[in-house]
């Protein structure tokens, strides 16, 4: 168990870096002020560009209109709730816009208020996705990197190189797969995946036969993906691998699992 636990310890450093790249890349690809980025993080200060705008009392077409503000005028931007808005008029009076009309509103530098549009609509029509996740291969603990990009709505082909360091070996594994994601719209969405590569296994120097091994691979999997917010997916996945290791010596492939989750980005 120390042991296992030493060998965390040495992935989590490079775990962590990956991971602030990642949040980097995300945070960098929203250059220009969005109705996204200003959400829930500052009072936003707006100028009423369109002839008016309908304020409602709820997050919905369905609530009623109180009040209107006029052009030129000026408004608060409080929080965002779906594509709704709630802001405040120069009288003090609170309530809720549709993004339509939020969308004709103008910056405090005269521009026109943009929406990212980076939600789950967004989340299923995207194509690049590339991330981290950490988990066990064999008992071992295991750092993967992975980048995907989307064929269809259903279908994705990923590369992904991973490293596992054990108390009897390390391995670099490096693999191609396919992955089909049956419902893309579901909260949480499952997905199956089909692939192949090779893994290289570096026993220990203090072993009898330190030489390094590499073979071929198959590998199949499931798993589960849900949009978490502005660019970010969360990921949980299983693999099952077959490892191509049969020879004079030896009759039989082995048979390994692999259970990993972690955070990726899409654009």
């Amino acid at each position: 168990m120390n042991r296992l636990l030493r060998n965390y310890r040495l992935l989590l450093p490079v775990y962590s870096l990956l991971l602030a790249l990642l949040t980097s890349s995300a945070i960098q690809a929203q250059t220009e002020p969005t109705g996204e980025q200003l959400d829930s993080e500052q009072e936003v200060q707006l100028t009423i560009a369109d002839p008016y705008i309908e304020i409602h009392t709820g997050p919905g077409a369905g609530y009623p209109i109180f009040h209107v503000v006029d052009r030129g005028q000026q408004i608060v931007m409080l929080k965002r709730k779906t594509s709704w808005y709630k802001i405040r008029a120069e009288n003090g009076k609170e309530g809720w816009a549709s993004r339509e009309q939020m969308q004709k509103t103008l910056l405090p530098g005269g521009q026109v208020l943009q929406f990212s549009e980076q939600d789950r609509e967004t989340f299923i029509k995207r194509r690049w996705e590339w991330g981290v996740t950490s988990g066990e291969l064999h008992n071992a603990p295991i750092l993967s990197l992975y980048a995907g990009y989307a064929l269809t709505d259903n279908l994705s082909a990923e590369l992904t190189l991973a490293q596992s360091i054990g108390n009897v070996s390390s391995s670099n594994l490096y693999k191609l797969n396919l992955l089909m994601q049956p419902f893309p719209a579901w909260q949480y969405s499952p997905f199956f995946t089909l692939g192949a590569g090779a893994i290289q296994v570096k026993p220990n120097a203090t072993l009898i036969d330190p030489a390094d091994k590499n073979n071929a691979l198959s590998q199949v999997g499931l798993g589960f993906k849900t949009y978490l917010t502005r660019r970010f997916i969360l990921r949980v996945e299983y693999n099952e691998y077959v490892i191509f290791s049969a020879n004079n010596d030896k009759d039989e492939n082995e048979d390994i699992g692999e259970w990993k989750i972690g955070f990726a980005v899409f654009f």
